[in-house]
């Protein structure tokens, strides 16, 4: 498992969903203190967030959203926390299961209802 910073982009898609909780505590998180691995999703982009806690496991799904990628089709992104309400994941799924090829250049760019992707 090799950690890294998050990248710029992973960086927006983060705040944007921090900051639609409505709760200061996780918008004034500073995510570029925080390492990440990339997890085994086809490439589809699903991030770990490092902890020093020896053992894991979701507990619940912060905040979601929708962005469509370079080929139009939509990508579901969602940021989990563990069972402690520490951050735990960054998810994202493409809905044709292929390799996600961007991320949004703003926050704009990820809306709340796949509906809103038309």
């Amino acid at each position: 498992m090799t950690l890294r910073p998050l990248l710029p982009g992973e960086i927006v898609v983060a705040q944007a969903l921090l900051e639609r909780t409505g709760q200061p505590q996780w918008s004034a998180l500073d995510l570029s203190a925080l390492l990440v691995s990339d997890m085994e999703d086809g490439g589809m982009g699903s991030l770990q967030f490092h902890s020093s806690k020896p053992y894991r496991e979701y507990g619940r799904t912060l905040a979601e959203g929708w962005f469509k990628d370079v080929d139009n089709f939509p990508v579901q992104v969602a940021l989990n926390l563990d069972t402690d309400d520490d951050v735990y994941e960054l998810d994202s799924w493409k809905v044709d299961f292929s390799p996600r090829r961007r991320l949004p250049k703003t926050k704009a760019d990820i809306v709340s209802d796949p509906a809103e992707l038309a």
